[in-house]
């Protein structure tokens, strides 16, 4: 069924008379009377009862009119909403996250985003950096805030920001005393570390610093991601080093401690796929961007 003939149809059904319709649809008489002819042959029914007097809408034009109506707005809503898509001011943005980058500031962008695009629905996911990369790459996300190093070339990144080195020990833990853990304790102590499979290089720089020092600290348990290294530290598997802003979350059974000077501040990158187009990311990185030089 032609929308054009639908709108003619409509017209003249609100007018009631087809010179008024046609003056505004800015359309000659006779070619309009055709349109409503030929819609009235392609459904098979009489749409109006025309008299020399009058046009009366028949019981089948009065059902096609509320129908009509409503298939309009469908589609005008349709090719709104499809605008806006292509605008960017609906749709869903994909972000994964670590725990250690759910910040203050992190939910300053979130919520100015929000108030620019709030037809944009925010899906989140936390997951280690690598999972995020390899998701990236899939376009499983739109965009993540992960850990260095972002090493494939169809990717592209901006900084964020870093933190420096802590450490997370169980509260009733003998090194717990101590205001700063030198790298000489660490000898046979036992460590909680996220798998090697899900985290890269993020353990080097310290291990490097006991190793310098003598100590050898041991695997005590490995963990998948950080709340349940978080868990299992505090359930007395181990001791961590981890990201200063994890510090600014409370748990139970956990403490934390400085570490002695000179390891290199943990960095927070913001990555997205070169080739993503999705003007909801574009967006999304403007806003970003905009809120990191604020």
């Amino acid at each position: 069924m032609d929308l054009r003939r639908l709108r003619y149809f409509i017209t003249v059904a609100e007018e009631l008379n087809f010179r008024r319709a046609a003056e505004r649809l800015h359309l000659a008489q006779p070619p309009l009377s055709v349109q409503i002819k030929s819609l009235e042959e392609e459904l098979g029914v009489r749409l109006f009862d025309r008299s020399t007097r009058s046009v009366k809408l028949t019981a089948a034009g009065q059902v096609l009119l509320a129908e009509a109506r409503n298939i309009l707005s469908t589609v005008e809503r349709a090719e709104q909403h499809t605008r806006n898509a292509n605008h960017g001011v609906v749709g869903t943005l994909k972000i994964g996250i670590l725990a250690p980058t759910t910040t203050s500031r992190l939910a300053k962008i979130l919520r100015s985003y929000r108030l620019k695009f709030p037809g944009v629905q925010f899906s989140l996911s936390e997951l280690t950096s690598m999972e995020q990369l390899q998701h990236i790459r899939a376009d499983l996300l739109d965009v993540g805030l992960v850990r260095p190093p972002v090493s494939f070339p169809e990717l592209d990144s901006v900084f964020v920001e870093e933190s420096p080195m802590i450490l997370a020990l169980p509260a009733g833990h003998k090194l717990a005393k101590l205001r700063r853990v030198e790298w000489d304790k660490f000898h046979n102590e036992p460590l909680v570390m996220i798998h090697p499979n899900l985290q890269h290089g993020y353990y080097d720089p310290f291990l490097r610093k006991c190793a310098e020092a003598g100590a050898m600290p041991i695997l005590g348990q490995y963990a998948n991601d950080i709340n349940s290294k978080m868990w299992l530290i505090s359930a007395g598997f181990g001791m961590a080093p981890t990201t200063k802003t994890i510090a600014e979350v409370k748990r139970p059974g956990l403490v934390f401690r400085e570490l002695p000077p000179g390891l290199p501040l943990i960095q927070t990158r913001l990555v997205w796929k070169k080739s993503n187009t999705s003007p909801v990311l574009a967006h999304f990185l403007e806003c970003f961007r905009v809120g990191s030089t604020r």
